[in-house]
């Protein structure tokens, strides 16, 4: 054999090993990822009520439309307010509400940026104390609530902190983390329902897709406590990396 034959056989043996390597890793980081069986995008949602009743004089705002701390929501005559500002009782505003005893009327004001989801106030209608005005869905501090079907051994190996990969509606991908899990336990498998946090999902860009009850795919990475796991976590970062 001569020796450009040897080095053609030698190349070709450690091109075969590399592959079989690269192989085994990425079974090896599969092996440990396990897939959501279901998950859904959950927004802060905060509602618009008041201690008085009253009818709403203007509505400002209506369903769909985006709301930034401050802006005014509805204006609300209410006659019990006039009773006790004549009474001389003292109500006092707040970042939510206005008070303007001059016009005994309410001036609601939105306490957080996001999206009127519900609209119930209505000009003309009359609205009791504690009834909802509205819903205003939050565009931060989104996260996503996961369910998995695992068993026992999988169980032990997720942990808080853990990376996961969320796959939203239009095929994109943004990274989280395991920020805590519940589990319950049927027929031996460990059902766990995991809370994931991502400050990408949060990004104005995914407005539109990233929306409250939206439904993803959530991929969260196991620990790996085996002799590839040096390796895959490698292999993983270079994937990251270069946008794979």
């Amino acid at each position: 054999m001569t020796w450009a034959n040897r080095f053609r056989l030698l190349g070709g043996l450690v091109i075969s090993l590399a592959v079989i390597f690269v192989l085994v890793v990425v079974f090896n980081q599969r092996q440990h990822t396990i897939a959501s069986t279901s998950a859904t995008i959950i927004a802060p949602r905060a509602a618009v009520a008041s201690n008085y009743g009253g009818t709403v004089v203007t509505s400002y705002v209506q369903v769909g439309q985006p709301v930034q701390v401050g802006d005014p929501l509805f204006r609300v005559n209410s006659i019990a307010l006039q009773q006790d500002l004549a009474r001389g009782v003292t109500i006092a505003s707040s970042e939510g509400l206005r008070v303007e005893p001059e016009t005994g009327t309410l001036l609601y004001l939105a306490t957080t940026p996001g999206t009127m989801t519900e609209v119930n106030a209505q000009e003309g209608s009359y609205l009791t104390a504690s009834e909802p005005l509205a819903i205003i869905t939050g565009d931060t501090d989104r996260i996503v609530q996961a369910q998995f079907v695992l068993t026992p051994i999988q169980y032990g190996l997720i942990e808080r902190g853990a990376a996961v990969t969320l796959r939203l509606p239009n095929d994109s991908s943004v990274n989280g983390q395991v920020a805590s899990a519940q589990v319950t336990t049927v027929n031996t498998a460990a059902v766990v329902t995991v809370r994931v946090t991502s400050d990408e999902l949060n990004s104005g860009d995914l407005n539109l897709v990233a929306t409250d009850g939206a439904p993803v795919q959530a991929v969260v990475q196991l620990r790996d406590e085996g002799l590839l796991a040096g390796p895959s976590d490698a292999l993983r970062a270079l994937i990251h990396k270069i946008g794979l």
